[in-house]
């Protein structure tokens, strides 16, 4: 029988075990890829990428927003299949994802596949595409969810476009991004200054910390709060949508409470940081802070797609 990688940090109420195979096939690729970056050891980093507890804690927040049991769910960079699987599996959704297939983070696609089909789900649910050409009808899903994604692709705005097109009317879309108006990069995971203009990050890491940039040159370092309402004001413009967040609050009620790292690597890079933060932190004036400075991270830019009312030069 094949061995199984359980989850690597606490058990998160998870029905789904990792095979071996997968795991092995992420330190081969998410993990040799970013150990220079992170300076990270390469199992530490593939087991915090497909820690399963992370995927129910990340649903769990999802949920405060819309129940996704029976609901009809597209995961936009489904990576190696652990946040699909958790939707399906424990949380009851009808569950779909979308993965382009390729060499080194390519391998998440058949990863994936393998995933699912060692937890008993049809990993035909999982479509070799990218989110700026989404191969399903308009209206097709109830909730569009991604997580640390659109910093990736070619054309993040197209891909806002792309997931309203596919979103119901009453849907929900909830994707999670970096801020580099922040003070973290969470790849190379450094402090960083706010990033103004794309080359700074790549000059950032070269000087300060040594770290090769060529990685840093290939991110959307446009996403910040300010980009991500311009995105909205656009995307208003075809579709009636509601802000419900761009996660603010969730930013200042994690500041102001006991933290708690979801990643080892992120421990190991910033732990002493955030506890030195929270010693300094009354009344959470930092977080009150880095949020009037646009500066809170994550980013959770959540919308509501208005129900059964269709705007003026809306696409049919």
């Amino acid at each position: 029988m094949e061995a199984a990688h359980e989850n690597p940090i606490g058990g998160g109420g998870t029905s789904l075990h990792v095979p071996a195979e997968v795991l092995e096939i992420a330190i081969e690729s998410i993990g040799v890829f970013f150990e220079p970056i992170t300076r990270m050891d390469r199992r530490t980093i593939a087991s915090d990428f497909i820690d399963l507890s992370r995927c129910i804690k990340r649903t769990r927040e999802l949920e405060q927003h819309m129940s996704i049991r029976g609901k009809k769910l597209l995961d936009i960079g489904s990576g190696y299949g652990t946040n699909l699987a958790t939707c399906i599996a424990d949380f009851g959704a009808d569950g779909y994802g979308v993965e382009p297939s390729g060499v080194g983070f390519g391998q998440g696609y058949v990863a994936s596949r393998i995933l699912l089909a060692a937890n008993g789900i049809d990993p035909e649910r999982i479509l070799n595409s990218v989110g700026e050409s989404l191969p399903f009808a308009d209206e097709s899903f109830d909730i569009v969810y991604s997580a640390n994604v659109l910093e990736h692709t070619q054309n993040p705005e197209q891909v806002l476009r792309e997931a309203m097109r596919v979103l119901r009317p009453g849907g929900l879309l909830y994707v999670e991004l970096p801020n580099y108006l922040s003070y973290f990069e969470g790849h190379y995971m450094v402090v960083q200054p706010p990033i103004l203009w794309k080359p700074m990050l790549a000059w950032w890491v070269r000087l300060v910390f040594r770290r090769d940039p060529s990685f840093a040159r290939t991110l959307q370092t446009k996403i910040n709060p300010i980009w991500c309402r311009r995105q909205i004001r656009e995307l208003s413009r075809k579709n009636c949508l509601e802000q419900v967040s761009l996660g603010e609050d969730r930013f200042l009620k994690r500041l102001s409470e006991a933290f708690v790292f979801e990643a080892q690597i992120v421990k190991g890079s910033i732990g002493r940081l955030i506890k030195l933060v929270q010693m300094v932190n009354l009344g959470n004036w930092i977080g009150h802070l880095l949020v009037g400075l646009q500066a809170h991270y994550p980013i959770y830019m959540t919308l509501r797609k208005c129900s059964g009312e269709v705007l003026p030069g809306r696409n049919q």
